[in-house]
């Protein structure tokens, strides 16, 4: 089987799983849906109830995101501000923190087994310069960091570079810290209404797509040496 052949059947495969458990999900939010569209429901109501679930409903969340982080293209912030939307800042920077590392390091997984990935993927020019650092594990690292180098991609890096999972562990679960925790604390002030904390937020992703300028910066530096 060829690999673009194989790249389609996972991906519908994916898109079968997150569909299946989009429909749990739904089950286990239906009372809060209706709630949310009822104008005579209070607002006190609402929030009890959004957050009154418990583990089976963080499953289901902590596997649509790793589900979602894995596929090429799914974005997993709305599933992370959700997350902290019903369980808090603490609680859902935890959860995040698994379904993005675990989506990640399941996708260089699949890369690693499979071999599926074509010269086009390779031949990115974030992979190149990532690639072309002198800490390669580093640059990884702070690639996750920054909103706008898609996931993927930097498992793709990794899997160029041949990493084995055990040594690019840690630079995967340090470099979904920040985006993990910026969508829990999001999701509690979206909960909360919370403007000062919602000022902070918009800060920390200033400085975290500033860490875009810091790689291309390092790149340059590296091709002048």
């Amino acid at each position: 089987m060829d690999k673009a052949r194989l790249r389609k059947i996972l991906i519908i495969l994916g898109i079968i799983l997150i569909g299946i458990v989009l429909y749990r999900l739904y089950l286990e939010f239906h009372k809060d849906i209706s709630l949310l569209l009822d104008p005579k429901a209070s607002r006190e109501l609402l929030l009890k109830e959004v957050r009154s679930h418990g583990i089976r409903t963080a499953g289901l969340l902590i596997a649509l995101t790793v589900l979602m982080c894995a596929l090429p293209g799914l974005p997993t912030s709305v599933i992370g501000i959700l997350i902290g939307v019903c369980y808090g800042p603490l609680i859902g920077s935890l959860m995040n923190i698994a379904g993005n590392a675990g989506g990640n390091l399941l996708s260089m997984t699949v890369l690693k087994r499979l071999k599926i990935m074509s010269h086009e993927h390779k031949d990115n020019q974030w992979v190149k310069r990532i690639s072309q650092m002198k800490h390669p594990k580093i640059g990884i690292m702070l690639a996750y960091m920054v909103p706008v180098i898609p996931s993927f991609i930097v498992n793709v890096t990794a899997d160029t570079l041949r990493l084995p999972l055990k040594e690019i562990f840690l630079s995967v679960l340090i470099g979904v810290l920040p985006s993990s925790i910026l969508y829990a604390f999001g999701g509690e002030a979206l909960f909360h209404g919370d403007t000062k904390t919602a000022i902070i937020l918009v800060a920390s992703v200033i400085v975290l797509v500033l860490l875009v300028r810091f790689i291309k910066n390092k790149h340059q530096h590296q091709l002048e040496k």
